[in-house]
């Protein structure tokens, strides 16, 4: 099997990962339209409360993985590490629900929600095996089941029984039964026959990984704290009201972040070919597109974002929608900051991650509680803003440092 060109899977990913996204951000759009504001709160919650969780659960190794041209760890090793980090993410997160006043109904729709994200976890480790091999179409495949899948089942569901537990228990199930029966089968093609994973690698591995899912984690909890934080002094009404001001943001969000991961492997070959130039040309392409579709989902939200919000959500969420363009800005900043993350993990630059998720969450938490209090919603925006601005000044310091260095290589 062949591999595919950068550019055509650049174009698989985008295409595969909005349209899941997409469905997934629809899902966020119905459940207010069928079930109301507190059920999209509620939904918000589980989104909001798993992040960080989930961040676990891909224990951070899907661009290490792909990165790994060297062949450091077998396939299996990863598939194995995935489902012990599967296992210790659900842990914590049922842990972690002990120390919150939730109702059993708000238990349930976490709980079922975590186990959701799991199967999308089991799914991108075997995403990064086709990805390593060039065949991000069976990527894309796989995100058109599975966004289908999202939609009838969600909002069937939904719709039918007004609960959302039963609506998140669908498309859980679903997930599981797609990563078995295509995304494992898939990627058993490309799986060495003799590439068997044993104990003391998976343990090697996922001690290499430490370092950066703590960095992975807080970099998520930095994002999330801010709405966690409005839930809890306010109420799930309010965060559903912010909620569904910033979903559209999502698909912004994701179409930003699409562009660059297609790019992790050819980043990684040309490190190892110790082609300066040539990583840096990526990076600067990267960077222009980038730039060019910012300046868009600007004009784009300035022009159509308060008429389409309230398309969506009608009169009730006027109020909130002078919200949605400092959204966007901070939902363009998560992306910037979500594309430098991998290009610090190519770079093997693990201390300077460190700090970006030491200082993330540390602004994010004194930010949220100083402004959320007093300036509710808009608290919320300017605290990511905040958080923003340090991890990405950080992260463009540690890359900036890492090609110094290279540089002196080079010429040493």
């Amino acid at each position: 099997m062949g591999k595919k060109s950068t550019l055509a899977n650049i174009f698989y990913n985008s295409f595969g990962t909005i349209f899941y996204y997409g469905c997934q951000w629809l899902t966020t759009l119905l459940v207010v339209r069928i079930s109301g504001f507190e059920d999209g709160g509620n939904y918000s919650l589980a989104m909001t409360f798993t992040a960080a969780f989930a961040i676990m659960a891909l224990f951070n190794t899907r661009q290490y993985q792909v990165s790994d041209v060297v062949g450091e760890y077998s396939d299996r090793t990863y598939i194995r590490s995935r489902f012990t980090a599967m296992a210790i993410s659900f842990a914590v997160c049922f842990a972690g629900l002990f120390f919150n006043a939730y109702t059993p109904y708000q238990w349930g729709v976490i709980l079922l929600y975590m186990i959701f994200k799991c199967g999308e976890a089991w799914i991108d480790v075997y995403h990064g095996i086709d990805q390593k091999n060039g065949r991000m179409d069976y990527i894309c495949y796989s995100y058109i089941f599975r966004g289908f899948f999202m939609i009838a089942g969600f909002c069937g569901v939904l719709y039918l029984t007004k609960n959302l537990v039963l609506a998140i228990g669908s498309i859980t199930l679903l997930t599981f039964l797609t990563a078995f029966f295509y995304d494992r089968r898939t990627a058993e093609r490309f799986i060495a026959k003799d590439g068997a994973a044993n104990r003391a690698d998976v343990k090697k591995l996922m001690f290499a990984m430490l370092p950066l899912v703590l960095v992975a984690v807080t970099n998520n909890l930095s994002i999330s704290f801010p709405k966690y934080f409005l839930e809890r002094i306010y109420d799930e009404t309010v965060l559903g009201y912010y909620s569904s001001v910033a979903t559209p943001s999502m698909i912004v969000q994701v179409g930003a972040s699409t562009i660059f991961i297609p790019l992790i492997t050819p980043l990684a070959d040309r490190l190892k070919e110790n082609d300066k130039k040539g990583f840096l040309e990526i990076l600067k392409k990267v960077a222009l597109v980038f730039a060019g579709l910012s300046v868009l989902a600007l004009i784009v939200s300035a022009l159509f974002g308060e008429w389409f919000l309230v398309l969506l959500f009608q009169e009730e969420i006027r109020p909130y929608t002078y919200l949605f363009v400092p959204i966007i800005i901070s939902t363009l900043l998560i992306s910037v900051n979500a594309a430098l993350f991998p290009v610090c993990t190519v770079l093997r630059e693990i201390k300077g991650q460190l700090a970006v998720g030491i200082g993330g969450i540390v602004s994010s938490v004194a930010a949220s509680a100083v402004l959320i209090r007093r300036y509710c919603m808009d608290g919320v925006v300017v605290s990511l803003l905040i958080t923003l601005a340090i991890q990405i000044i950080i992260e463009i310091y540690c890359v900036y440092r890492k090609m110094s260095k290279w540089k002196e290589t080079e010429h040493g």
